[in-house]
């Protein structure tokens, strides 16, 4: 009868007694499952929390805009669509009011009954009366007003009967703090600090502060079930597209309809201007200049172009697309590092779970000759390698899950967006995953191995296992060299040809972390060094001005009499929206379109010395007079090459085929360079909107200057390319705060490989080293013995690292899809210095832990005969 109960303290035994294999195991496992679940859970939780946020606030699934507005005939055929759940009209308009003492934008929107796109109430209550209103926080911090405050809006521009004022204008209450639902980057945080754009304050009002009867601006819909679905899911995007074509069925007949409306309430109101301009006396000057108006808005009816509509879903939402980016940028890096790590570490644990059943040769011999069964045998290092493999695995997940996405979401992502809540997502399979594939591995290995030594007999496994033969290397074949080297060089030399599986090891182990921190320091200077090189390469100009074309010539005359302006370049500056060619304006999930800048250069013009529109092996590309020219991630992301073609819709959301030319290099944002001649073929009238200009000062004077012209009424926007660039790492925070982590992780895991092997180098050569401790080597030259030899192999790791992870960031690059960044790589000396001085610094510090190992080898027991 076997004792069993023996064998089980047996494995328990094991376990306390190789407690440093055992921690070592189970940080590897953990890094390698943490780093396996801790950057997706960050950008799934990301995604969740505006999930959550749309629906407590009724975001729209579908919002549509008219050119000719939408009337509650609409609205009604809208709800009758199958799948729609509510829907409702929006009136919002452009308007003024004043923040402190300045004259500030502002978009005015009033609620609607059925609560779609909400704002989210952070104090006080919405506007219930005609004469309150919600403001932003940013809001009340720039203007130093507070709740029961007032404030004045006033219309932008003038009413007229085609554009009437939709939102009364007047003295309003304030009686709320709100967030905005489709506009949630937080206005004081690092991603609002690349803008050049003026601030535009939302503001909401109650329903009754609309203009009675006029039309609606917009229309939002919901459908049924979408909120149960996450907004970033492929149901959500399959749902919302197929619930777009029953609107897209109804589309035609609508258009027709509102146009015919339009038509109809317009001539009806010349009909009463001419009953009044009838009374009027005949021949007299007032009646004949009446007429002619009357005739002229006759005229001009009848050309009214049938409506159209642009149906679009949440991508074309600031919010949806922030979060989808960065969200899409995490996860990317989340997939490619963690199976890097996964390898290395399962390679580093193989080797300790094997050195550990090496070491019990005798004791498997034992165990055999008692009659014990293979699997009996077994159960004892199961037990070891799954308990190692579940408590890293364990520790990993709670890092990975809710530890890592909890610190990031709470201590980073919530400075980006003013998203109130980030659920903890758990992804069930990926975390139980990462844990069983160790299991498979480590677990998996000691099934192996101990089946390997089991069909030893137990004489041949009482036996310690013969040392390795030494054989002739090839330098001792070189004489000038081999005659040159000392002893212990020799024995060193010998020794790194004699065990080249443990070799192998150490140079893989440190190959592998010294390409993650070349990775890591690798992207991080490729993504520090974008703005710089896109200032220096591309965009060459100090800064650029962007007005309303009806101010273009007085800015332009204002800039030229400047003396701080050296020089001025006048274009036309767009934002488009691009889609593969034979696409719709209403993106889904599942299709493509990206925002973009349009520049367009006038007649007999160039931009050269502003921008260098430059080839992939940088080569000036000539501007095109008949199609356009893209920038390369613009068209990497469309999937489109030269002789290609996309789809561009321009801000009056008119969409024209677009003939691409040639790819452009650019390593931040979209553009798109297109000349007069061919902006006229596709869009009608030119005119220059836009500066490029060349300043005289250096980078501060110049950052002054153009935030002076920020302040005029003048200008829409003004950016400087220097402000930019000092602010592009605040604006890349999570990215660069990602890599450094990765960093982190990379180093840890070199510590505990190096710190593993070393070890298991030791135990394997207790009685080697015990013989020459006894020969009389004293203690510095056991340390070099030893010592000589890990560093010479964690110096061929690093070499071979340091190219490998080179390529295998250009490799990840490759991969990454991240609208508006092209990363390239830019791997500086100090990165491949800093990854080997790290590499070779952990060898150094392992050195002096297993010195104190050598010390404690006991030379008695280690040459006694197992015999």
């Amino acid at each position: 009868m076997m004792n069993h109960s023996a064998l089980w303290k047996d494995a328990w035994r094991a376990t306390a007694k190789n407690g440093k294999r055992f921690a070592a195991i189970a940080i590897i496992c953990a890094i390698g499952v943490m780093m396996l679940n801790g950057l997706s859970s960050i950008g799934a939780d990301l995604r969740g929390g505006l999930d959550e946020f749309f629906d407590s606030t009724g975001v729209h699934d579908v919002s549509l805009v008219s050119t000719l507005g939408f009337d509650d005939a609409d609205i009604t055929a809208l709800r009758s669509v199958e799948g729609v759940e509510k829907a409702a009209g929006v009136r919002s308009q452009n308007a003024y009011t004043r923040v402190g003492e300045k004259q500030e934008s502002a978009t005015v929107t009033s609620l609607n009954p059925q609560g779609i796109d909400k704002p989210y109430l952070s104090e006080g209550h919405l506007p219930k009366g005609r004469h309150d209103i919600a403001v932003t926080r940013q809001y009340l911090n720039a203007s130093g007003k507070a709740l029961g405050d007032t404030l004045i809006i006033t219309a932008a521009g003038s009413a007229s009967a085609s554009s009437p004022t939709l939102i009364a204008e007047g003295t309003y209450t304030i009686v709320g703090v709100v967030t905005d639902p489709s506009n949630i980057v937080n206005p004081t945080g690092p991603l609002a600090v690349t803008t050049g754009g003026k601030t535009v304050y939302p503001l909401f009002v109650a329903q009754s502060a609309a203009t009675s009867g006029s039309a609606y601006s917009s229309a939002v819909v919901t459908f049924s079930g979408s909120s149960a679905l996450n907004t970033y899911s492929e149901e959500y995007g399959e749902l919302v597209a197929r619930n777009i074509t029953g609107i897209q069925a109804i589309q035609q007949t609508r258009e027709h309809a509102r146009t015919d409306e339009v038509k109809s309430t317009a001539l009806q109101n010349l009909e009463t201007q001419k009953v009044n301009i009838a009374e009027l006396p005949d021949g007299s000057a007032q009646k004949t200049s009446a007429e002619q108006k009357i005739a002229a808005a006759e005229a001009s009816i009848k050309g009214i172009s049938t409506a159209q509509w642009h149906i679009n879903d949440r991508n074309a939402m600031s919010s949806y697309a922030d979060v989808k980016n960065e969200s899409a940028l995490i996860m990317s890096v989340g997939k490619a590092f963690p199976m890097l790590f996964l390898v290395i570490a399962m390679l580093i644990s193989l080797t300790a779970i094997t050195r550990m059943i090496e070491e019990d040769r005798q004791l498997l011999g034992t165990y055999k000759a008692l009659g014990y069964t293979k699997t009996e045998t077994m159960a004892k290092y199961v037990l070891y390698s799954s308990l190692a493999c579940l408590t890293g695995g364990v520790i990993g997940d709670l890092l990975g899950i809710f530890g890592l996405p909890y610190a990031m979401t709470r201590g980073l992502i919530n400075q980006l967006y003013l998203i109130p809540h980030y659920p903890l997502i758990i992804d069930w399979p990926m975390g139980i995953g990462g844990v069983v594939l160790f299991l498979v591995a480590i677990v998996g290995s000691a099934i192996l191995v101990t089946s390997g030594q089991m069909r030893l007999n137990p004489a041949a496994l009482m036996l310690p296992k013969a040392p390795k033969a030494g054989k002739t290397i090839l330098l001792q074949r070189v004489g000038f060299i081999w005659n040159r080297l000392s002893f212990l060089d020799k024995v060193t030399a010998r020794n790194l040809f004699r065990y080249k599986s443990r070799a192998t090891m150490v140079i893989i182990g440190v190959l592998g972390c010294t390409a993650l921190m070349t990775i890591g320091f690798g992207m991080g200077n490729s993504a520090f060094t974008l703005m710089p090189r896109q200032n220096t390469e591309i965009a060459t100009y100090d800064a650029m001005t962007l007005t309303s074309d009806a101010n273009h010539e007085a800015s332009e005359s204002e800039l030229k009499s400047d003396k701080h302006v050296q020089a001025a370049k006048a274009v036309r500056v767009e934002a488009v929206n691009l889609s593969p060619h034979g696409g719709t304006s209403a993106s889904s999930e599942s299709a493509t379109q990206v925002g973009a800048q349009l520049i367009v250069v006038p007649q007999g013009s160039s931009l050269k010395g502003y921008i260098n529109v430059l080839d992939a092996d940088g080569h000036t590309i000539s501007l095109p007079q008949d199609g356009a020219i893209v920038t390369e991630n613009a068209a990497k992301v469309l999937g489109v090459s030269a002789e290609g073609s996309l789809n561009m819709e321009n801000a009056g959301m008119k969409t024209r085929t677009v003939k691409v030319n040639d790819v452009a290099r650019n390593y931040t944002g979209n553009y798109v360079y297109m000349s007069q001649q061919a902006y006229q073929e596709l869009y009608g009238d030119f005119t220059a909107n836009a500066d490029l200009l060349k300043l005289s000062g250096d980078d501060d004077a110049d950052i002054s200057f153009t935030d002076t012209l920020a302040d005029s009424d003048l200008y829409l926007s003004v950016v400087n390319n220097a402000k930019t660039a000092r602010n592009f790492t605040k604006s890349f925070m999570v990215f660069f705060v990602i890599i450094a982590f990765i960093v982190v992780m990379a180093a840890m895991l070199a510590v505990v490989v190096l710190f593993t092997l070393a070890s298991t180098n030791i135990s394997e050569r207790e009685r080697e080293l015990a013989t020459i401790k006894v020969l009389g080597f004293r203690k510095r030259e056991v340390y070099s013995y030893v010592n000589k030899e890990m560093a010479i192999l964690a110096a061929l790791g690093t070499i071979i690292g340091l190219p490998c992870g080179y390529y295998l960031l250009e490799a990840l690059l490759h991969t990454l899809n991240m609208p508006g960044l092209n990363i390239v790589p830019k791997v500086a000396w100090f990165c491949y210095a800093g990854a080997a001085a790290l590499s070779m610094l952990f060898t150094w510090l392992v050195s002096l832990s297993t010195n104190k190992a050598l010390d404690r080898i006991d030379m008695v027991g280690a040459l006694k005969s197992p015999e």
